[in-house]
């Protein structure tokens, strides 16, 4: 009976240890972030967990990411046209040199994206959070923005012409150099903004707040751009403005 006992003791042994290794495996997180680089038009990845995922360069026009999450994500120059992003969870991706014209980002969250040289032409963003993000020369030209927050965003060079940021929250955000040709900020929140040689030929401003801490050095604008009863800007050198494709 005691070789049998001995037995009977070393395996309850080894299956503790077991147990306790894989509750300890399973405590840790686990890194994984797959590589999909190739072509997925039309796919449906709606609220999956895409966390850490590698789309650099992919081919994901049409796609559904509807409220995915993708914090994190790598996708320069990814090709996401027309795709569905509304509500999806964005911070910290980065979306460099993206072609992401006509998609739809509806209430996503995009705190922190890096998108430098991203076209967003046409691009629906009612509601979409892009505090802190990095924008430098995006192409923003007739997307609309109604309600974004962009706080801090640094839009430096964008192209804007045609874009809506009406309701948009955009203390601190940064618009030195941009063309905003027709863009409209009507009811915007402007405090601390800086608009610094931006060009506001046609823009709407009427109704913004806070334009009194706001940065308008070197702006310009023209006969038809829209401002408060307290404000003024010299008109622009119609040779300067030019709208990017």
């Amino acid at each position: 009976m005691f070789a049998p006992q001995m037995r009977l003791i070393s395996l309850a042994g080894l299956m503790t240890a077991a147990f306790a290794n894989t509750a300890l495996a399973q405590s840790q997180p686990v890194a994984w972030s797959p590589s999909y680089i190739g072509a997925c038009a039309d796919c449906d990845l709606s609220g999956r967990n895409l966390a850490g995922w590698t789309l650099n360069g992919a081919n994901y026009s049409g796609a559904r990411f509807d409220y995915a999450f993708m914090r994190g994500v790598r996708a320069t120059a990814v090709n996401m046209q027309n795709a569905n992003v509304t509500g999806a969870d964005l911070r910290g991706a980065d979306l460099t040199s993206g072609r992401l014209a006509d998609a739809v980002f509806n209430n996503a969250r995009m705190q922190d994206v890096l998108a430098s040289g991203a076209d967003f032409r046409r691009a629906r963003m009612q509601g979409a959070n892009l505090e802190k993000a990095r924008l430098i020369g995006v192409n923003f030209e007739g997307a609309t923005l109604l309600f974004a927050r962009l706080e801090t965003a640094d839009l430096s060079g964008a192209n804007c012409t045609d874009t809506v940021m009406d309701r948009a929250n955009l203390r601190g955000t940064i618009f030195n150099g941009a063309n905003l040709t027709d863009a409209s900020f009507a009811g915007a929140d402007v405090s601390n903004a800086s608009f610094r040689d931006a060009r506001l030929p046609g823009a709407d401003l009427t109704g913004i707040t806070g334009a009194s801490t706001a940065d308008f050095a070197g702006a310009c604008g023209s006969l038809t751009t829209r401002l408060p009863a307290n404000m003024s800007l010299p008109m622009c050198d119609v040779s300067l403005i030019k709208t990017e494709d």
